[in-house]
């Protein structure tokens, strides 16, 4: 099938750990009903890329944003540094990190053909999922229930799911290497990473003891941890390779980064030997912090055309309105609904001032623009 190797890289590149740990802390605070919500938005957002670009207009955006998404994937590496951390301290075993730092050096090594290896990748996931889902549970548990309003959390999870993908460089590399974009964007979400979150659905009870297990012990846990090693381990590797010719690859601006990283990993395990209960608080904290990054403030370049004053001002407005309603939540979670109407209100307001400008044009001014059309015509 045209595309197939395309679709399986797309797949397995979006199965970070967004997709294979985020509806966990969904579950757990709302219940089932934000995991289809969360499935839809995401598989949705992420097919979608395949059928709103030509290669002129992605090339025209890649122009235009080179650098922010670059960042992008400077922060999908940066957050899967910190996530593997914390479940490492989460588990008191530093074999999840250690595994998926061996993993994404293996792929970075072997970059030239993840397209190729994306296919065993995916097939290795899928009998650990098996794996994960036949393995007995040391303990019943319970299916969560809703413990908070999720009506407010709608807008942002499309917000963030359907524009956030646009600056994601292995979608670009995918859409530009795929013989049949549209087909290798719609099998490799609506048929392959759909497949992945059905089994993160049908292995949510093993994903949920990830947070409540001392210690990494039983076949569904071994199970679990190495999907998520193989799976961002894969991802990673897929950003160092488009990061390993751009203004990141230079060691000074690289290290900050890995930095900050090492540094919010050490205070987490810190925080583990003084104050084990705040350890999964913090980390949830810490975790919901780069899923705001990644959620929020990339739309809001896309929808304001780049890093400019009206996309600042939106920034600072969003941020203290995510704070509370989304790092928080509870009965703070008013104020992301709040945020969803600052950011329609500038958005209108920026869509009016190019109207009210051209409103006020000369008629000279309009000829001349549109003169050298007019002569084409006729």
């Amino acid at each position: 099938m045209a595309g197939l190797p395309a679709a399986f890289f797309l797949a397995c590149s979006w199965f970070w750990c967004i997709g294979g740990f985020f509806p966990v802390l969904l579950q757990q605070e709302f219940g089932a009903i934000a995991f289809p919500v969360f499935l839809v938005f995401n598989v949705a957002g992420a097919a979608l890329f395949g059928f709103i670009w030509s290669n002129a207009g992605r090339a025209g955006f890649l122009q235009r944003h080179s650098r922010s998404a670059q960042f992008f994937s400077v922060l999908v590496v940066g957050y899967h540094l910190v996530f593997m951390a914390w479940i490492s301290v989460l588990l008191h075993s530093a074999l999840p990190l250690l595994a998926f730092i061996a993993v994404t050096m293996t792929l970075y090594t072997l970059r030239q053909r993840l397209t190729l290896l994306a296919a065993p990748v995916f097939g290795v996931t899928v009998l650990l999922f098996v794996l994960a889902i036949s393995a007995p549970l040391p303990q019943p548990t319970a299916g969560a229930a809703a413990t908070a309003p999720f009506l407010h959390q709608i807008l942002p999870l499309a917000l963030g799911f359907l524009l956030a993908p646009c600056f994601d460089l292995t979608f670009h590399r995918a859409f530009a290497a795929s013989s049949d974009p549209r087909r290798s964007f719609m099998v490799g979400f609506a048929l392959l990473f759909t497949a992945l979150l059905g089994g993160m659905y049908l292995a949510m009870p093993v994903f949920s003891q990830l947070l409540t297990a001392t210690g990494l012990t039983g076949t569904g846990l071994h199970a679990v941890v190495l999907i998520l090693a193989l799976q961002t381990g894969f991802t990673i590797a897929a950003h160092l390779r488009e990061l390993s010719e751009t203004f990141w690859s230079d060691r000074h601006r690289a290290l900050p980064v890995i930095l900050i990283a090492l540094l919010t990993g050490g205070l987490l395990l810190a925080t583990d030997l003084v104050r084990p209960e705040m350890t999964f608080t913090l980390g949830a904290l810490v975790y919901r912090g780069f899923v705001f990054m990644i959620g929020a403030l990339f739309p809001v370049i896309l929808l304001f055309g780049g890093w400019n004053r009206q996309a600042l001002l939106a920034m600072v407005l969003l941020t203290p309105c995510y704070t509370l309603g989304f790092l928080i939540g509870g009965e703070w979670a008013p104020f992301l609904s709040v945020a969803m109407a600052i950011l329609a209100v500038l958005y209108w307001v920026q869509g009016r001032a190019p109207a009210r400008r051209q409103h006020g044009e000369t008629a000279t001014e309009k000829a001349i623009e549109t003169g050298p059309e007019q002569e084409s015509r006729s």
